[in-house]
């Protein structure tokens, strides 16, 4: 199945039209905006480079439509425009890398997910209704969106080192996220991000304690909309007397942590201290690094950016897609997950499993079991699998797993199974969402929408 392509025509002029940073409504902003990355900042994607060569080899729209679609809303014919969703760069990666070729277990200190469960009927006049006080759905006020089909890790940086690749070693740079030449900078979202291995984390915090004098720091939090890049180049660099670039990096050799936006909240809310502050220190996500120099032109962007050391004292920023159930380091393609086990309280366990349905291993359909001491809860196949219980298998597995866990990754996607068994305990806490919104009755009943669950209640696990 080919990729979907969307378009979205912005009718203002990008020379002259500039917004707000609190405007809800400006152009290429929104949850799709908030998922997605202009091309040049994901590693080589096999679905762009396919059609980027179908294009130059005059290949016709019917033998590639992608490519015909790609020419079509892009200025130059190729990518001038091209944006890319975190979740289709996961995909192409998950169907084009390829793994380990033997199983690797390593600890994973800390987890993040942020799926968010669609509990709406899908009124088809729904964003026309008025609201009072023009008030604005939560999610457009916070302006952080949620993506439900990735589960984000943080490896330990000193077993990743002895098992798969000296952290040094890995291909590691800093630099402003890359625009399309032909928008207003005003517009969307505007990120600093670290690439490893060519995979861009959007870094949220960003400090270091050397050079500042005894017990003093110095740090900078970024935003999400437009904001002055010096303030990140003073920090990696050092202040330049003209402002110019290029020039020397009066950093070589410093020491840094950042904070990742994926690795920012890392379980519930601590009980009983009234803070509010989460149970796992963000301190136990962040990422630590050595600045190594200054790139004039990144191959890829062909902007401005750092190059960095990655260091063992931190973690090893990595990501679990939740549909194909691979895990990657960055760019780097590990394996399939296999299982997980954490210590707790109370003590759990991730295991995935494949589940045979025919004389062939090949039509094996796979299972992911979820259980701890007190309860069990099994999800099917995950690409099949309705919206809400979908991010019940993210929850679960966070709340499982985030106290910390190992994990175990392999070169194949979990092992075979004659049965994945039942869910067991109390794991049944809510309704999943409104029933489905219907039409007439008898006969002539007719149901709006599919369900977007297979069970009427949510399923978590009981802790």
């Amino acid at each position: 199945m080919p990729p979907v392509l969307l378009s979205e025509d912005v009718p203002f002029d990008p020379a002259v039209h500039n917004c707000e940073p609190l405007d809800l409504w400006k152009p290429l902003g929104g949850h799709l905006w908030w998922n997605s990355l202009f091309w040049t900042n994901f590693p080589p994607l096999a679905m762009l480079q396919d059609a980027v060569q179908a294009a130059d080899d005059g290949t016709s729209s019917a033998e590639n439509p992608f490519a015909a679609a790609l020419r079509l809303v892009n200025s130059d014919n190729q990518l001038a425009e091209q944006y890319v969703t975190f979740g289709s760069a996961r995909e192409d990666l998950c169907r084009s890398m390829k793994t380990h070729l033997k199983p690797i277990t390593l600890t994973c200190e800390v987890l993040q997910y942020e799926g968010v469960k669609e509990v709406d009927w899908d009124f088809p006049l729904e964003s026309y209704a008025a609201r009072r006080d023009n008030h604005q759905p939560g999610d457009l006020q916070a302006r952080r969106f949620a993506d439900n089909g990735v589960l984000h890790l943080g490896l330990n940086a000193e077993e990743f080192s002895e098992r798969i690749r000296p952290v040094g070693d890995l291909d590691a740079v800093i630099h402003i996220a890359d625009k399309a030449a032909s928008e207003n900078d005003s517009w969307g979202y505007c990120h600093a991000v670290m690439r490893i291995e060519g995979w861009p984390f959007r870094i949220k915090r960003l400090g270091s304690f050397e050079g500042y004098g005894e017990g003093l720091r110095r740090e900078a939090t970024f935003g999400i909309c437009q904001w002055d890049e010096s303030l990140l180049w003073d920090l990696l660099e050092g202040d330049s007397p003209d402002g110019q670039l290029p020039r020397a990096n009066l950093r070589k050799g410093r020491k840094y942590w950042a904070s990742l936006m994926d690795l920012d909240w890392l379980g519930p809310r601590a009980a009983g201290d009234g803070s509010g502050s989460c149970e796992i220190p963000v301190e136990k996500g962040y990422v630590w690094f050595v600045v190594e120099d200054s790139i004039e032109a990144l191959e890829s962007t062909g902007k401005h950016a750092v190059r960095i050391r990655m260091l063992e004292e931190g973690v090893i920023p990595a990501w679990l897609d939740l549909n194909f159930l691979q895990v990657f380091a960055g760019g780097m393609a590990l394996g399939f997950l296999d299982t997980m086990q954490s210590a707790g309280p109370p003590r759990g366990s991730v295991e995935a499993l494949r589940i045979l349905s025919g004389p062939l291993e090949e039509d094996a359909e796979r299972a992911i079991v979820v259980k701890n001491e007190h309860s069990r809860i099994v999800f099917d196949e995950p690409l099949t699998l309705p919206p809400s219980d979908f991010v019940d298998l993210g929850w679960a597995i966070l709340d499982c797993c985030y106290q910390g866990s190992t994990i175990r990754v392999s070169p194949k996607p979990g092992k075979l199974s004659a049965s994945a068994g039942n869910d067991e305990g109390s794991i049944a806490t809510k309704a999943a969402g409104p029933p489905r919104l219907c039409h007439g009755e008898g006969p002539d009943k007719i149901m709006a929408g599919p369900a977007k669950s297979n069970l009427p209640y949510d399923r978590n696990l009981v802790m």
